[in-house]
C-alpha cells in the first residue's frame, strides 16, 4: 500500500536517506536505487509517496519513493559537485595552466576533454543496456578509458547517471588508473618521466 511522508534527511555523497511517514511511527531509510526519478535529487521537508518493505536484512525500508512536486530535468546537473567531480575540475584547471607555464601542448587539454566526452557517453550507453537488459560495455573497456584520459568523464558519469559509482572493486580499480594518469602527466614534465613513459610506449 502506497503510504505518504517527507524526506527528513538525505546525504547526497553515500545516496541515502530517511522518510518521516505522515502516519506516524518510525523514520524509514531509503537507497537512491528506491526513487522512481534516479537523476533528481531529493530535498529535505519535499513529499513524497512511497511503499514500506523489508530489505535482505529485514531492515524496514522504502521503495518506489516517488516525489509529489515534479522536478526540474537540470536537477541532476545543479547539485553540489562531489569531491570526485571537484577533484577532475581542478586536474583540468592545472593542465590548462600547464600549457600557459610549462608550454604543455594545448592538444593534451582537448585529448582530456574530449575522452572525458567519449567515456561519459560510454557509461550512459551502458546504463541503457543495463536497464534494458542488453549486450553490456565490459568494465575493463571502461578502465581503458580512464586509463588513457577520460577519468574525469567517468566521475560525472558515476555521479549524474548514477551508474558504477556504489560498484567495488569497480570504484578501486578507477580510482587506480585515475592516480597512473594523473602521475603520468606529471612525471611527462621531467627527462625521467619522458624517457620512463617512452620506455612504456614501446613495450604497448
Amino acid at each position: 500500500m502506497t503510504q505518504k511522508g517527507k524526506i527528513i534527511s538525505w546525504n547526497q555523497q553515500k545516496g541515502f536517506g530517511f522518510i518521516e511517514p505522515d502516519n506516524g511511527g518510525d523514520d524509514v531509510f531509503f537507497h537512491v536505487s528506491a526513487l522512481v526519478e534516479k537523476q533528481s535529487r531529493p530535498r529535505i521537508q519535499e513529499p513524497v509517496n512511497f511503499k514500506l518493505c523489508t530489505d535482505s536484512k529485514g531492515r524496514l525500508s522504502a521503495r518506489n519513493v516517488a516525489f509529489v512536486n515534479a522536478h526540474s530535468g537540470l536537477d541532476k546537473y545543479t547539485a553540489p559537485f562531489s569531491k570526485a567531480q571537484w577533484f577532475s575540475v581542478i586536474f583540468l584547471g592545472f593542465v590548462a595552466l600547464s600549457i600557459v607555464l610549462f608550454q604543455c601542448p594545448y592538444q593534451v587539454l582537448v585529448a582530456y576533454l574530449v575522452l572525458s566526452v567519449v567515456t561519459f557517453a560510454v557509461y550512459a550507453h551502458d546504463k541503457r543496456a543495463a536497464q534494458a537488459e542488453k549486450w553490456r560495455t565490459k568494465e575493463a573497456t571502461l578502465h581503458l578509458l580512464a586509463l588513457i584520459g577520460g577519468w574525469p568523464g567517468a566521475l560525472w558519469a558515476q555521479k549524474i547517471l548514477r551508474h558504477k559509482s556504489q560498484k567495488q572493486p569497480f570504484k578501486a580499480i578507477l580510482w587506480l588508473t585515475i592516480i597512473v594518469n594523473c602521475a603520468s602527466f606529471v612525471l611527462s614534465f621531467t627527462p625521467e618521466g619522458m624517457a620512463l613513459i617512452k620506455q612504456a610506449l614501446q613495450l604497448v
